[in-house]
């Protein structure tokens, strides 16, 4: 992950990161809740 930003942060600006920082928050907490209704049907 810290790769990619450096990626984007190279052609951007570090202004980014909250937002980068968001999305992966945002997408964990997708993931965590898919995982839980998986685990809880069984």
């Amino acid at each position: 992950m810290p790769t990619v930003f450096g990626l984007i942060a190279n052609h951007a600006s570090l202004k980014l990161m909250p937002v980068y920082l968001a999305f992966f928050f945002i997408l964990l907490l997708v993931m965590i809740s898919k995982t839980e209704k998986l685990c809880h049907n069984k």
